[in-house]
């Protein structure tokens, strides 16, 4: 027992950190959000009138994914283990795509990752193995 817990004691945390790094490196740069067209932004509201649909419109204008292509969209919220809310999760089906869309906001609505799950596959934007 005593060699096996000298053995722990003597691990770094500097090959996780450097995996963690090296990880993070393969992800996307987030886009560089502008105010949203007004194409996009009716499609959306029509879609679901929630308070961070702007926010989302701007991001997908930034992805350059045509508003004509989403199918539906329909907002979750995230909470803390406390029951805080931390933000909202919006999820998009795209009409010439298997899977979601979705992108992750803030409690007030800035922007904080998009990915795609189930099969999409957009330019830029992650694809989630789940």
């Amino acid at each position: 027992m005593t060699g096996l817990r000298s053995s722990f004691s003597q691990c770094s945390p500097i090959p996780a950190l450097l995996a963690a790094i090296a990880l993070s490196a393969c992800a996307p740069l987030p886009p560089r959000l502008e105010a949203p067209s007004q194409a996009t932004v009716s499609t959306l509201t029509k879609l679901n009138g929630h308070p961070c649909t702007g926010t989302v419109a701007s991001t997908l204008d930034a992805y350059h994914v045509p508003p004509q292509s989403v199918r539906d969209l329909f907002y979750t919220q995230r909470l803390s283990g406390e029951s805080r809310l931390l933000g909202y999760t919006a999820w998009m089906h795209l009409i010439d795509q298997p899977g979601s869309l979705v992108m992750d906001v803030d409690r007030s609505c800035q922007f904080e990752q998009a990915y795609t799950r189930g099969g999409a596959e957009l330019p830029g934007i992650y694809r989630s193995a789940f």
